[in-house]
Formats: C-alpha cells, structure tokens, sequence
C-alpha cells in the first residue's frame, strides 16, 4: 500500500556511503561500558550501586522516584569501578555523572521474572510497567520516555510506527525491519492493546523495499497496515509524517497526541517486544557506522555505553577525522571516539577533517525559502537572528524550526542558518525567562506598594472614624453632663423655692 501525500519543501539527499549490502555485525562484548545516569529527556538517575559492586546484565544500577524517568540497567557483567563525572556525545559539552563498568568477559545475565506470550490478558497499566522498568526510550533521536507517551495516550485512534530514517547514510531501522519484521509486527500489535487504539500504521520510506517485503511477509492483523512514502529528507519528523500519511496538520504549538495519533520509532518497538515477551531490559541497539574515513559502512548490534572506537575501526591517525553522532544532518559532533554510546545513537559518522568554507554574505536567492519543510521563511528569520532581535524572529514562528538543516544544506552563501536559528532560540528563551522574572518582580513591587497605600488609607480611614467615635463619645458625654447639670439645677431651683416657702 502506498501514498501520494507528501508536504512542501523538504530535499532528497542519496546516501554518501552507500554499502554494497545491509546486514547486522554482533559487535563484540567491551571490555568497559561507561552509562549515563542523565538520560536525555528524563531526571538524572541516583545510583544503586557502589564501586566494587559486582553486577549483571540487565540489573539496575540507577533509578530516581521521578515517574516519568527511568531506571538505568547494567549492560554487561561486571565490577563498579568508577561512579563519576565523564564526558558524554551532548550539544552542551558539559560532563555528567556516570556509572562505569568493567566486563568479567562472562556476560552473566539477571533473572527475568515477567517473560509472557499472551499479553491481551495483561492490563495495558502493567504493560506500561514492565516497559518503564525495562528503561525504554525514544530510539529515534528524541528520547521521550516511551511509558510516558503511552500513558498520555488515553485518546489514540491511530498509532504511528516511523520506519522512514530519512537521513541520508543511516541504515539501522532498515536492516532491523529487514531481519525482525515478526517481532516488529507483534510489537506493534502490543501497542494496539496498550493504547486501544483503532489502527497502526508502519511508515516505510519508498526505497526500502526488501523491508517493506518483510514486514508484509509476517502481517496478518487487519488494524496494521504498511505505508510507502516519498524517500524525502526529513520526512521522519512526527509533523510532517502526519502529514504525508493522512493530510493532517498538528497545530503549531500543538502535540500528536492531541489529534488522536501516537508516534513510536521502528526500534522503540523491537524493544517493547523484548520487554514484554522475553522481559528484556533495553541494554543494546543497533548502530550504523559509515563516513569518508569508513572502509566499510556497516550496522552494529552494540551494548550500550561502549564506546565508539569499539566499534568503529578506523586507520588515520587522530586529530584527521571528525566525528558526529546522529546524523550528518541534525547530528552532533562529539570530541573523541571514547565517547559512549547511548540509546538515542543511532548512527555514528566518521569523515576525513575538511576545511571548512568561509560564508559570504546572503544574495537573497530565496532557495532556503522553497525547502524549508515546515513552511518557514528562513531569510527572514535570518536577518532577524542575526540582529538579535528574536521578538520580532518569533513573529516569523521562529519556535516552529525543526533544526532540521535543509536551508543550509542548500544556502550557496553557505550562511550556517541553523546555528543563527538556534542560538536565537535559545537567546529568546532566555529572554522570555527574564521578561517574565522582570514582570514578576515588578508584579510584586507594584503589589507592595498599591499594599502600602492601601494599609495608609486603611489606617487614616481608621483613625479618622476613631477620632469621629471619639468625638461622638465627647460629644455624648458632654450632652449627658450637660442633661445632667440642668437636672441637678432644676434640682437646686426646685429646692430653693421649697425653702423660700
């Protein structure tokens, strides 16, 4: 089944480094792994372990009271040596608290206690359970915990399984769909009875075919069907999939989950499936190496936190290459290939150093214009950002930016467009806190003093009614006295006249 849908903009980019074929190379077992406790989108983990601990595989090591977080699990066998600050593939550079482990070479796995094949008998809650205490994620880039999502989902009709990997040279969720399509399908049959929803819909990209074909080969559920859409840089994004399959836009500022739809990577799903049959915790993905200073692009099956040289080999000596994670895209560069390997890292490219070439001044081509894919004017929001004047950049819905790189892909200038478009983000965020501190802060002087005049009036309004009940009283005292003296002197007068007789 296929779709004509599409959205504007958008570019096709072939694969760089394409391989010759696409499989899945089992990545040997490291000697260390070094784990995270701060996961991209979740509270940072508080460790459960102590250095000199002996470990298993699968055993959590991290975990924190936040529901929406999730537990961190050992992902080989061995002793704690070190629980510390280390640097970690982020756009921040700052280092965070890790737990590092070395490998007893023996891979000693945690017994499982939930492992189940008929899952329509368990509450979709319990469901919701197992795959928060499994520390499953978004594999896709996001990392959005995958159990929050689904218990927003109370409103899903239709769930969303995002096959597309439109960047150019990734090729993960292709060679998974095209070596566990039954565990896919099932996966996404789970989903159904979680979500109650009405249908599922497997969104794969129109060049990979072989993926389609084995996916189809192992669906029989009526509520599942597999669409094939336009192979387009970036229709990945949860938008703009939306859009291509059924001609619906999400509502800037709006979420899919508002419109009925929830959205799951390919990989999210193998990793429910393992969580809810074989009560396997997420401790491995698959990763695509490839770039310029790759001999052989290839995707590695790879237990988390190893680091990038375990699995990238490479001959050049350092400092000749760079190295990004992600994407070539919308990926970010990471320092050293000693860096971990985390649960969004779908994709590691490792290129020849090139220089980079100098950007001249905008000539108004308006190319950044036709391809951006949210309907942006990126020329504009250019000048702004470069001025700083991020109000007016937010008139030009500068918060709607996917980053997604296609305006400077594209820019003859080669103006780093996103990187003005981000900085100015985050620059009017910043500013936006402040205005709303300021506005707090005044909110509240302005309060202290309307309070101030408010207690003067409140006392002089006090004082003047106890000077006027003082008076009244004077007054009344005075009139009593004065009744009074006339008594007593008609008293007196009344007596005097009895004298006189």
């Amino acid at each position: 089944m296929s779709t004509n849908s599409s959205y504007k903009g958008g570019i096709v980019i072939p694969n760089p480094y394409p391989p010759k074929e696409i499989g899945i190379t089992q990545a040997s077992l490291p000697s260390k792994v070094v784990l995270s406790l701060n996961e991209r989108m979740t509270e940072k983990a508080i460790p459960c372990v102590e250095v000199g601990d002996r470990v298993l595989t699968g055993q959590i090591i991290a975990l924190n009271d936040d529901y929406n977080s999730v537990p961190i699990h050992a992902t080989i066998s061995g002793e704690v040596t070190s629980i510390d600050d280390q640097l970690i593939p982020h756009k921040s550079g700052f280092k965070t608290q890790c737990i590092t482990i070395e490998s007893d070479g023996k891979d000693e796995w945690v017994k499982g206690h939930n492992s189940t094949t008929d899952y329509l008998k368990i509450e979709p809650s319990e469901l919701i359970d197992r795959i928060r205490n499994a520390g499953i994620v978004g594999m896709g880039g996001a990392g959005f915990p995958t159990h929050t999502k689904l218990g927003l989902a109370k409103n899903c009709n239709t769930i969303i399984v995002n096959g597309t990997e439109c960047e150019p040279g990734i090729m993960c969720d292709d060679v998974l769909m095209q070596n566990y399509p039954k565990e896919i399908i099932r996966g996404v049959e789970i989903l159904l009875h979680i979500c109650r929803a009405d249908r599922a819909v497997i969104a794969v990209e129109d060049d990979k075919r072989e993926a389609l074909n084995s996916l189809l080969l192992y669906n029989f559920n009526d509520k599942i069907t597999i669409e094939l859409i336009p192979t387009k840089y970036t229709s990945g994004s949860e938008k703009l999939l939306i859009k291509t399959l059924f001609n619906k836009e999400i509502p800037s500022g709006g979420f899919a989950i508002d419109e009925g739809f929830v959205c799951q990577n390919v990989s999210t799903v193998k990793a429910i499936f393992d969580a809810v049959i074989d009560d396997k915790p997420l401790v491995s993905r698959i990763v695509t190496v490839t770039g310029s200073a790759i001999s052989k692009p290839d995707n590695y099956e790879v237990r988390l936190g190893s680091s990038i040289e375990h699995i990238a080999s490479i001959s050049i000596p350092n400092n000749k290459y760079s190295v990004r994670m992600g994407g070539m895209m919308m990926g970010i560069d990471v320092p050293s290939i000693v860096a971990p390997i985390s649960k969004i890292s779908n994709c590691i490219f490792i290129n020849y150093e090139s220089s980079d070439i100098d950007p001249k001044e905008c000539i108004r081509c308006g190319a950044c214009n036709q391809v951006c894919p949210v309907e942006l004017l990126p020329q504009q929001l250019y000048w702004y950002s470069k001025s700083g004047n991020t109000e007016k950049a937010a008139e030009y819905n500068l918060l709607d930016c996917i980053e997604c790189g296609c305006c400077s892909y594209v820019c003859p200038s080669h103006i780093p467009l996103v990187e003005y478009f981000s900085f100015a983000k985050a620059l009017h965020r910043k500013q936006t806190e402040e205005k709303n501190r300021a506005e707090i802060a005044r909110g509240r002087f302005e309060y202290r003093e309307f309070r101030i005049e408010r207690n003067k009036l409140e006392r002089a309004e006090m004082m003047n009614a106890k000077k006027k009940a003082i008076k009244a009283k004077m007054a009344k005292e005075k009139s009593q006295k004065d009744k009074i003296a006339a008594a007593m002197e008609r008293v007196k007068k009344k007596k005097g006249g009895s004298s006189a007789q």
